[in-house]
């Protein structure tokens, strides 16, 4: 980590991290490669008319990727947007200028396979359309037939035995005139494009992360109608996506990472990727009973699962997180592809030096003497029972409640709210109790944490740990993202 460029986030109280989980929006992302600093930069010096760029930058990604046309977006989440934009819009400025419809009393429906709804399909709601999960084939054909389907939404990673496959829905969606969309944002661009060559109508991938573009870039690309639809939906068009702005030098900068991507000796990063995770891994093989086990993620990164579980069981993924960044510099480890006691290290945004310091932590905080932990004792009241509970979010407190139950040696809890109720687990603590609830929205896992600070016989404080995830990603870092706020219960 280069301390001179370090200074800029110093200076406004905020300490860089040396990177070893993984290149996340929460993150920031990657590091922008050479290329795509020089490109932004010289970019920066013009004026252009982003008319004329737009198209450029549409039949330079068509010719980079095989396609017939391409797009810069604003991230990937904002490529799913403007695709499904131009699907329910078109060019048709009477209907462009009603989005988020629907339109004339239409009902919009996107249909995807189940199992494969994610967060990010939030994107493709936005556009006023309604999220519609099928099963198998009879039920796919059988929804083309029922609903005003105006696309298919899928998302790349989970096609590969599924249940109902992109090859399975591309004969129906064809025959019924209905566009394929496909989110490939975690996958690795490839020439020809993998998606569109197998007939998708969109894709979708991101730029600032494996292709280490700038910060909020993604691509579009796919049929040139569409995807021209998507951009005159999309900024700098007083549209839908004006919101969604883009400048100049980003969509310079991404097309610089994506020349960058499909010219640069990617087998040269593989050997520098393995050779870094073998010194974290001898550093670490010397600790009695830590479990070290190699795998390779999305975009061809190995990373080094590191399972502490036999060694310090007590010691969990937030506690040593915590601890790695507490220290100097700091270390960042990810939940993603973890468990309570085991983290996923990877290569991916480490330098030489910075794999040295990560391998330097994590054997002091993973040999360190910890003192046995008996959890602490319970406060001493009865918790269980039905609570009044009042969450003061941004706007002022609002009424829920709260069932408390004993479950085993633990606790488990049902949280009453106007939308349904959630259910989870959790544990009595000294202070009353931790407890973990789950609803389930649109295809995602909200969270509610309730941890109490002031345990009375009939009176709670405390605050909630508020976040949201996808099933394959219900760890901590997304259960915590919306923040905390205080609450406060009675019995009832």
């Amino acid at each position: 980590m280069s301390q001179d460029h370090a200074e800029i986030y110093r200076r406004i109280g905020v300490e860089p991290v040396v990177n070893c989980g993984s290149s996340r929006s929460v993150y920031g992302n990657s590091t922008q490669s050479d290329p795509v600093r020089a490109a932004m930069e010289s970019a920066s010096h013009h004026h252009v008319i982003m008319e004329e760029l737009g198209a450029a930058a549409g039949l330079r990604l068509g010719e980079l990727t095989g396609t017939e046309w391409g797009l810069v977006t604003a991230g990937s989440a904002t490529g799913l947007a403007l695709g499904a934009a131009a699907c329910v819009a078109a060019t048709d400025p009477l209907r462009m200028l009603r989005l988020p419809g629907p339109v004339d009393g239409e009902e919009w429906v996107v249909l995807t396979p189940k199992g494969q709804r994610f967060a990010y399909d939030q994107s493709v709601r936005m556009v006023g359309a309604r999220v519609v999960e099928v099963a198998d084939l009879a039920a796919f054909e059988a929804a083309l037939a029922e609903h005003d389907v105006v696309a298919v939404l899928m998302l790349a990673e989970r096609d590969v035995g599924a249940a109902l496959t992109f090859d399975q829905m591309r004969p129906a969606a064809l025959a019924a005139g209905v566009p394929i969309m496909v989110d490939a944002a975690s996958e690795a661009l490839t020439v020809p494009e993998r998606w569109t060559a197998r007939g998708a109508d969109l894709v979708v991938y991101s730029v600032s992360k494996l292709m280490r573009g700038p910060a909020a870039t993604g691509l579009l690309l796919g049929r040139k109608p569409l995807v021209e639809a998507a951009w005159y939906n999309g900024p700098p068009h007083q549209g839908f996506g004006r919101a969604m702005k883009i400048s100049k030098e980003q969509i310079v900068g991404a097309i610089a990472a994506v020349e960058r991507w499909l010219d640069h000796d990617r087998a040269a990063e593989q050997r520098r990727w393995h050779a870094m995770l073998d010194g974290i891994r001898d550093r670490l093989q010397p600790i009695n009973a830590l479990r070290l086990d190699r795998h390779e993620l999305a975009g061809g990164i190995p990373r080094l699962e590191v399972d502490w579980t036999r060694c310090h069981p007590d010691l969990t993924f937030s506690d040593l997180q915590a601890e790695l960044l507490a220290r100097q510099p700091r270390i960042l480890i990810d939940d993603y592809g973890g468990t309570a006691t085991s983290t996923m290290i990877s290569p991916f945004s480490l330098d030489e030096a910075g794999a040295e310091l990560v391998a330097e932590a994590l054997f002091e905080a993973l040999t360190v003497a910890r003192p046995e932990d008996n959890h602490a004792a319970a406060c001493g009241c009865d918790i269980v029972g039905e609570w009044s509970v009042s969450v003061d979010f941004a706007t002022g407190p609002v009424a829920q409640g709260l069932l408390l139950q004993r479950k085993g040696g633990g606790l488990a809890g049902i949280h009453r709210t106007q939308f349904g109720d959630g259910e989870g687990e959790g544990r009595e603590t000294q202070d009353g109790f931790d407890l973990q609830i789950f609803h389930w929205v649109e295809g995602c896992y909200v969270g509610y944490r309730f941890v109490t600070e002031v345990c009375a016989a009939d009176r709670l404080s405390g605050y909630v740990e508020l976040g949201a995830a996808s099933s394959h990603a219900r760890g901590p870092t997304t259960l915590r993202q919306f923040g905390r706020v205080p609450f406060n219960a009675v019995r009832s």
